[in-house]
């Protein structure tokens, strides 16, 4: 079926849209998906390519996201700076101008400023970008749709990097200034935090069904 705009809703979803049948690889191209659409499968990101109204809507929703990742970036930016120029008023307090520490805030600092750099860039080109051309040049192979999903990704890929760096270097600088009640919190800390990444990847990739829409066992069966 063609709508006035020209666009068939009908359009079946290329193959290399879908996962390929190597486990690890349909993983990774789930992962993949994830980051950059916030969805383990691209069904939904094939509607875009279809309608021109689904179009607009995810047009406006990846370039809300990658605005909202620039703005971070710039803060991350920012704190990193004052942590590569500036001594620490207490250095037996949290000595962060040790070697480690320093060359993670220079880490934390590189991978926000390309964090800005790919995401103000990716968002002029996005934005600029027409629904065909989108389909049949961006996405018109795996690779080119690999790409394209990279692109999207590595501003969150590479503001996620400077954040765990900057967060690494602290408490590197904690555990070395050798106050216990210090390294106390800063142990609770990363206990607070380590449980979060692998729940949030089980509820987005794990694939469940409702109780009502399990399949029942019939009598006699395990």
């Amino acid at each position: 079926m063609v709508n006035q705009t020209g666009s068939s809703n009908d359009e079946k979803m290329p193959d290399w849209w879908k996962p390929p049948e190597n486990h690890v690889l349909a993983v990774l191209f789930s992962f993949l998906s994830l980051i950059s659409m916030a969805r383990p499968t691209l069904d939904h990101h094939w509607q875009s390519k279809i309608n021109d109204e689904e179009w607009e809507k995810h047009k406006k929703m990846v370039i809300e996201r990658l605005n909202n990742t620039n703005i971070t970036a710039g803060l991350v930016l920012t704190s990193s700076a004052v942590f590569v120029s500036t001594t620490p008023p207490l250095t037996s307090f949290l000595p962060y101008t040790i070697r480690g520490c320093y060359i993670l805030a220079l880490g934390s600092f590189a991978h926000a400023l390309g964090a800005l750099l790919c995401g103000l860039a990716v968002v002029n080109i996005y934005e600029a970008s027409g629904r065909l051309w989108a389909k049949d040049v961006l996405t018109a192979t795996r690779f080119r749709l690999c790409c394209t999903l990279l692109f999207i990704s590595w501003p969150v890929v590479s503001l996620t990097l400077s954040i765990l760096f900057l967060m690494l270097s602290l408490l590197i600088a904690c555990y070395a200034s050798g106050v216990w009640w210090l390294q106390f919190l800063a142990t609770i800390e990363i206990l607070s935090w380590a449980w979060l990444p692998p729940l949030f990847a089980w509820c987005a990739l794990e694939q469940t069904l409702p109780r009502d829409k399990k399949p029942k066992r019939g009598v006699g069966q395990p």
